[in-house]
């Protein structure tokens, strides 16, 4: 199956959701093809990244600003959106770093809370969010896909749950650090090659402060690791076709997936 998609990458105003909701509307407005199957969104492309104040950002999912605009955005593209990230509260739960995903009528299909929280180099993000409960795949018109948020990449289970579990695509979506760069697009084609599946990737690009930068560099890589399209570090929309077809007839020539043994032990001597 022919599958168009459309990644954005921009850079955050922080706190600012109204802003960040006029900067994907006019990349979206300029990009060559924003009628795609798939739109994807960036990590906390609403309100950037803010430890500290991310609970001053939280929305309550049906009642936010982004959940709307995101329902609006699914209706007059006509595609299914994968809508980045957000701060929110669901049922009076404590705030978590949430993707919306909607069908191409504006439907909610599910969300995704992210699973694995960054703690760490003078990050807090576990300080004020909860982690998620569940890794999640989810059912649209052109595959299965596989979600996961920024750090989750580092975590090769996660996605090898997903191959297990038919996915034929899987998305990161990224609020991922210039200076760590290289190990990003690493692990991106370590995860590609090692599920045979396709990996696509939104990142926030630009300045925080005068130490701290988003890395951009969005892509999307196939089935063997090649990045087949991808950004620098400017604020633009990226549109790739890719054919799943392609992918399950190399996985049936080199079938890793089907040699992978169930359970793996040590014998000790």
């Amino acid at each position: 199956m022919k599958i168009k998609l459309l990644i954005l990458q921009l850079e955050a105003v922080t706190g600012d959701i109204d802003k960040n909701i006029q900067k994907a509307e006019m990349l979206l407005a300029n990009s060559a093809c924003p009628y795609s199957d798939i739109i994807v969104l960036p990590e906390l492309w609403t309100v950037g990244w803010d430890c500290e104040n991310f609970n001053k950002y939280s929305e309550e999912l049906y009642t936010s600003r982004t959940f709307n605009y995101l329902k609006k955005l699914a209706k007059q593209y006509n595609s299914n959106i994968i809508g980045g990230s957000s701060i929110l509260r669901k049922n009076g739960e404590k705030d978590r770093n949430t993707c919306i995903i909607l069908d191409r009528e504006g439907n909610l299909v599910n969300t995704y809370d992210k699973f694995h929280l960054f703690s760490h180099r003078g990050q807090s993000e576990g300080q004020y969010l909860e982690e998620g409960k569940s890794p999640l795949i989810v059912n649209t018109d052109v595959g299965k896909i596989g979600i996961s948020i920024c750090y989750d990449i580092r975590f090769p289970e996660l996605f090898r749950l997903y191959a297990f579990n038919g996915a034929d695509i899987i998305i990161n979506m990224a609020a991922w650090p210039k200076s760590y760069i290289d190990e990003y697009i690493t692990l991106a084609k370590a995860r590609a090659i090692e599920n045979q599946i396709f990996f696509i990737s939104s990142c926030l690009t630009g300045k925080i402060n005068e130490s701290f930068y988003f890395s951009g560099n969005s892509c999307i890589l196939d089935y063997k690791g090649r990045i087949i399209s991808k950004l620098e570090e400017e604020e633009s929309a990226l549109y790739c076709e890719i054919d799943t077809d392609d992918m399950k007839q190399y996985r049936v020539q080199m079938p890793i997936l089907k040699d992978t043994k169930q359970k793996y032990e040590l014998t000790e001597k």
